[in-house]
């Protein structure tokens, strides 16, 4: 099933070179031909084989051996990788449009909600105007901690 992964991967970069959009097409029939259950008549997969065990073969000799031996292993473990990850970004994304966080309706934080004050806990003012912490700095003394030297 490297197959998949070469179609995905070859597709994005078969923008950019038309090396790459060749074998996007090879891997193409090569995922069409699979998903009829026949096998593929390009060598394609035997191809990506050998370059991947050949490329390895070089750094190291008993990897390049267990990837030969488990190739279709490995190629369907990473392949349902790529599909579960793709799940879970596509989930987060809606989730992100939708919901304004990662997690749906859940309380936990996420990376790219953006935060109305992140940097309050850098700023406590208090009855002095100059507690703010590390490279922040008070201007005007408004308590508005800030990282840019005051103008």
């Amino acid at each position: 099933m490297i197959c998949i992964i070469a179609l995905v991967v070859f597709s994005v970069l078969g923008v950019f070179s038309l090396q790459y959009r060749k074998l996007a097409i090879e891997a193409f029939d090569c995922v069409f031909r699979r998903a009829t259950l026949r096998p593929c008549t390009t060598g394609f997969d035997q191809r990506m084989r050998a370059k991947i065990v050949g490329k390895l073969l070089v750094k190291s000799p008993r990897a390049a051996k267990a990837v030969k031996t488990h190739f279709e292993l490995l190629s369907w473990t990473f392949t349902i990788i790529m599909f579960v990850s793709l799940f879970v970004t596509a989930t987060s994304v809606y989730n992100l449009a939708v919901y304004g966080n990662c997690n749906g309706l859940g309380d936990e934080e996420c990376i790219f909600t953006p935060a109305a004050t992140p940097y309050d806990e850098a700023c406590d003012c208090g009855v002095d105007l100059n507690l703010c912490t590390g490279d922040w700095r008070s201007c005007s003394g408004d308590c508005n901690c800030v990282r840019e030297a005051c103008t």
